[in-house]
């Protein structure tokens, strides 16, 4: 399949759906984008799910890719429609084919509908601001000076990060991705561990004067990070 943005291979990826049969989606790590056929993303396995944020973390980058001003679907070739929706009170987009092929979606964006994102409160905020000047931000790219902003002047985006506030949901899709392995004994460590890793991102950050030398700094990929790490740890 080719990507609808750089019309390059998309890579395929066979991975557990929910219930019934396996789901295949199609990724561009260029654009990092994931083409989703009709219904595949709901479909996704707690587990597939993590693996897809270990992907994410892993090919993202600073440097966010332009779109297109015209995206074809790859099935039909009809002009795919910029589409907003909003899961709970985080809104999210996406580029859809009317004749219900399927749709394109950035890597930020999958982890807006899947509600792993959330924005910083004014009190984060703040903290954030002791420590450090410029952030990425999350969507598009673009550096956000904290002195003077707290949204993206380029896309409005405002600062945010993994939300582990919902780490509960994310520990119940770690025990059932694990559940058809042998138990390990130290999971249930890890998985604690693994939450105190996230969470503590920031706090981490702040203490260590080399991560505060850098340019800019990214708070999701922080999280995403911290994710991989334990996904490492957990054969899943």
């Amino acid at each position: 399949m080719k990507c609808p943005n750089c019309k390059n291979d998309m890579t395929s990826m066979t991975l557990d759906g929910r219930s019934g049969p396996p789901v295949t989606i199609d990724v561009c790590a260029g654009c990092q984008a994931f083409w989703f056929d009709r219904f595949e993303s709901i479909h996704l396995s707690p587990g597939s799910t993590l693996k897809l944020m270990k992907l994410i973390g892993e090919h993202s980058s600073a440097s966010k890719p332009s779109l297109q001003d015209s995206l074809e679907c790859p099935r039909c070739s009809t002009r795919l429609l910029l589409t907003r929706d909003m899961q709970r009170n985080m809104r999210f987009s996406y580029w859809r084919c009317e004749n219900e092929h399927g749709r394109f979606t950035g890597f930020f964006e999958f982890l807006k509908e899947k509600k792993y994102i959330r924005p910083l409160s004014p009190k984060q905020i703040k903290e954030l601001r002791q420590n450090i000047q410029i952030v990425n931000c999350s969507s598009c790219g673009a550096a956000i000076d904290l002195a003077a902003a707290s949204v993206c002047s380029h896309c409005r985006s405002p600062i945010s990060m993994l939300d582990m506030k919902q780490s509960q949901e994310l520990l119940d899709q770690l025990k059932q991705a694990a559940e058809p392995k042998p138990p390990d004994p130290q999971l249930p460590a890890k998985l604690v561990m693994a939450r105190l890793d996230v969470e503590t991102s920031m706090s981490a950050f702040n203490r260590n004067p080399d991560e505060r030398r850098r340019d800019r700094f990214d708070l999701v990929q922080a999280g995403l990070d911290a994710v991989g790490r334990l996904l490492d740890k957990l054969v899943i």
